[in-house]
């Protein structure tokens, strides 16, 4: 019998910047995302302000739902199809955004241009009172400076053997994601995933109430022509830049009236986080190309 794999506890920025894949041999073989900081994911627990599900893409005789689960560093896109009855029983009843927890399996999902967007195929959900996902918070953020310490060890001494890294109580199941992750990104700083977390420490404050960013990326998206000329598959950090902008056109466009994000404001907000308006420009062309962004309206923004 196969055992169960184990979920690992990450936050959205070091789930949304995983895109590459790992196969297993055989028929019914696991398969594994890697993630830059070294984890080797097959299932997933992630904790946030979970939103409603909506029907997306399927008929009726084929529903398959999706919602969005945010963390103080961005947001998950949560999923759930007629295979998945109980998860989808569990998306349904979540009818107002609210704390929850989800567990479930990671979806890769990669475009004809080769860009990866990841989800988590739900396999069950639970609500949450603020002082459980302050903890639920707590513990993904000490697992995910943990991972971040490994790599860097890993970084510093190539040569350490395995054996004396999980003498100092290290999973050797970590060891060996960390490794693999370190061969499949070896130009990833493993430290700009730090900035983000002050995010977490300031949601966990005695007076902070949880931090609810907007969402950065879904997995699913429209299926257009494809562009004449296809980019080249953007790297880890270029995704992870990406998914800050589109941090910046949710929170806009959910602040706004007629839902839109103002390409102005974006702009400005974007500079804000050290974006360019070249360059702000540039990620505004590109998910355009992914259908993940869409300008219906000249100068408005909105997620497609």
């Amino acid at each position: 019998m196969s055992r169960r794999e184990p979920a690992w506890r990450v936050l959205a920025v070091e789930f949304n910047a995983a895109v590459e894949e790992e196969k297993g041999a055989g028929e019914k073989a696991a398969s594994y995302l890697l993630s830059p900081l070294g984890a080797r994911m097959s299932r997933v627990l992630v904790a946030g302000t979970l939103t409603p599900a909506e029907p997306v893409g399927r008929p009726e005789g084929a529903p398959f739902l999706r919602a969005r689960l945010a963390d103080p560093t961005g947001t998950v896109s949560v999923t759930a199809g007629s295979f998945q009855p109980r998860a989808m029983a569990l998306l349904r009843a979540h009818a107002e955004p609210g704390l929850a927890l989800v567990v479930g399996r990671v979806n890769l999902f990669r475009g004809r241009d080769g860009n990866a967007y990841v989800s988590v195929r739900a396999e069950g959900l639970r609500s949450l009172r603020v002082e459980a996902y302050r903890a639920q918070l707590a513990e993904t953020l000490r697992h995910t400076l943990d991972r971040i310490d490994l790599v860097r060890r890993l970084a510093a001494a190539p040569s350490e053997t395995d054996a004396a890294i999980v003498a100092d109580g290290v999973p050797a199941a970590w060891v060996r994601a960390a490794r693999a992750s370190k061969l499949r990104y070896p130009a990833v700083d493993a430290t700009r995933f730090r900035t983000p977390l002050t995010s977490v420490v300031a949601a966990l404050g005695p007076t902070t109430p949880p931090a609810r960013p907007e969402p950065s990326r879904g997995s699913v998206r429209i299926t257009r022509s494809p562009p004449p000329a296809p980019a080249a598959a953007r790297s880890a950090a270029e995704q992870a830049e990406a998914s800050a902008f589109l941090d910046v056109i949710d929170g806009l466009a959910e602040g706004s009236i007629d839902g839109y994000a103002d390409l102005r404001d974006a702009v400005r907000a974007a500079a804000g986080r050290g974006v360019t308006a070249e360059r702000a420009e540039e990620l505004l062309n590109f998910l355009e190309e992914d259908g993940v962004l869409e300008e219906p309206i000249v100068g408005k923004l909105r997620r497609a």
